[in-house]
């Protein structure tokens, strides 16, 4: 529902939703289209939670301390045929230190340092979560990666041609995954406490959103299975 998260003129936005309220700076920018369920806001004054409650914005707890540096974990949700085993060591060639150059939108408007340590861990079941953790990301880095993830799964791009990427820069960058499936899910380096009530009904909502959505999916992918197993 929102066009990205930081502020801009006459669109609505996260930190212009926050705004309308009190003054509030998000640590971490996300894009239009991508979700964010651990965000963390620096507010000027100490809120009482309960207070405020949107509809598509949720502020569940209050930091009693931190410190840096933050470490930022993204899941990103594949779904389709994929070879696992690839899938697996395209998460295990892009985890570790390197330089993500061919793996990013890239900003001429500053200086940038590519080079990013970063984990990738696959988690695969009726669907693929790729579990992405780094202090930094770089702009549509996550994206770039999950997209990357899936062409070698699908065998549209070999492990050579990944390791070739990463250790020598070209003009033709990696595209991005769609936004939909990107959730920003929690920075560490805060010592949060939690609001029960605020955090009860934050489930309540999500599960009577998505409960339609689901049901809809598991009906989908059963039709699509009969359809599969059908002799011609």
């Amino acid at each position: 529902g929102f066009f990205g998260s930081q502020v801009q003129k006459d669109t609505p936005t996260v930190e212009g939703e926050l705004r309308n309220y009190f003054h509030a700076r998000l640590l971490s920018r996300t894009d239009r289209g991508v979700s964010a369920l651990g965000n963390v806001a620096f507010v000027d004054e100490d809120l009482r939670l309960r207070e405020y409650s949107f509809d598509r914005v949720w502020i569940y707890g209050k930091a009693r301390s931190w410190k840096r540096p933050y470490t930022k974990r993204y899941a990103y949700f594949l779904t389709g045929r994929y070879n696992t085993e690839l899938v697996r060591e395209a998460c295990d060639m892009l985890s570790g230190v390197h330089d993500f150059f061919n793996f990013c939108k890239r900003d001429r408007t500053k200086e940038v340092e590519y080079t990013r340590e970063i984990e990738i861990t696959p988690v695969i079941d009726t669907f693929i979560r790729l579990e992405v953790v780094g202090e930094s990301f770089l702009w549509e880095m996550v994206r770039r990666l999950a997209h990357t993830v899936a062409m070698v799964g699908t065998e549209a791009l070999s492990l050579g041609a990944l390791e070739t990427l990463l250790k020598k820069r070209t003009n033709k960058k990696i595209p991005p995954a769609p936004p939909e499936y990107l959730l920003l899910v929690e920075i560490e380096g805060f010592e949060f406490s939690y609001d029960s009530y605020l955090l009860e009904r934050a489930r309540n909502y999500f599960e009577e959103r998505y409960k339609d959505l689901a049901l809809k999916g598991e009906a989908q992918r059963y039709s699509s299975q009969i359809l599969r197993d059908l002799d011609v």
